[in-house]
């Protein structure tokens, strides 16, 4: 299992990547749980990918891995 963390200030875009990330890769295939995906997610979900993408092109976005214990 991989968990995706999103973090930032409010307001900075963290629903649209949330939203833009789970439904990339459920298009391809993957099998992605997104929290809060039929409440406090659902209207970024129903967002076409260009509208999350207007918000998120404003956007600095830092990707980093961090290793934990299995």
């Amino acid at each position: 299992m991989i968990t995706i963390i999103i973090e930032g200030p409010e307001k900075s875009g963290k629903s649209h990547a949330i939203a833009l990330t789970g439904k990339h890769l459920k298009s391809l295939g993957c099998n992605v749980r997104i929290q809060s995906e039929e409440t406090h997610n659902a209207g970024k979900l129903a967002m076409t990918d260009d509208e999350l993408l207007e918000r998120l092109r404003k956007t600095e976005i830092i990707i980093k891995e961090m290793r934990t214990s299995a």
